[in-house]
């Protein structure tokens, strides 16, 4: 390993580490924390110095492409970790105290049983847009379909809170709130428009 990979390795493992501590420490007072912006640190570090290190070295442009996806990787982990654990603070929240989270409890109840089908759903929208126009139509399809996965178990549970979610009809449900992707994103993918604009069945 070069010198570079080995600090940037050293670098990143310590923003996980503080992130990590950051976390604790919110989850142990029940509150949100403020996660001092250690998600942004690796692009901007890596942009103000590292890249520099790299190429010094001599680093060829896969490499460093590695590296810097290297942490972009950790970035996107830490924001899904902080936005998780907000989730649960305000789900652990609505479970203790029904009576001071009565309007939220049904939405942070409804996204926390649907972390699994969440996290998806952001890595699937994060790897298309790794990919550079014009993309195919197999990860236009994933993100549809992982969004679809997330509304179906989130519906699934707020159904239970609220009677005007029409838990025999989450086909509909979904599809209202699938309708806007479908307009404002799908629409722009010409995998998907050529392929006859291929709408999953819900």
């Amino acid at each position: 390993m070069s010198a570079a990979a080995a600090r940037w390795d050293g670098f990143l493992a310590q923003i996980e580490q503080r992130h990590a501590q950051v976390r604790a420490e919110a989850e142990a007072h029940g509150r949100a924390y403020d996660s001092e912006d250690l998600e942004g640190n690796s692009t901007s570090t890596w942009h103000a110095k590292v890249d520099d290190v790299y190429a010094a070295e001599g680093a060829s442009a896969e490499t460093r492409a590695a590296a810097y996806a290297k942490g972009d990787a950790l970035k996107h982990a830490l924001d899904d970790a902080r936005e998780e654990l907000e989730i649960q603070i305000f789900a652990d929240l609505a479970r203790r105290r029904p009576d001071a989270a009565v309007a939220l409890a049904p939405h942070v109840l409804s996204q926390e049983a649907a972390t699994a089908e969440w996290r998806e759903m952001r890595e699937a929208e994060r790897a298309l847009h790794r990919i550079r126009p014009p993309r195919e139509l197999a990860p236009v399809k994933r993100w549809e379909l992982s969004q679809i996965a997330y509304w179906r178990a989130y519906l699934t549970v707020r159904a239970g809170y609220e009677p005007a979610i029409q838990i025999h009809n989450l086909a509909m449900e979904i599809g209202s709130r699938m309708e806007q992707w479908y307009v404002s994103t799908a629409e722009y993918e010409p995998a998907w428009v050529a392929a006859g604009r291929p709408r999953a069945r819900l």
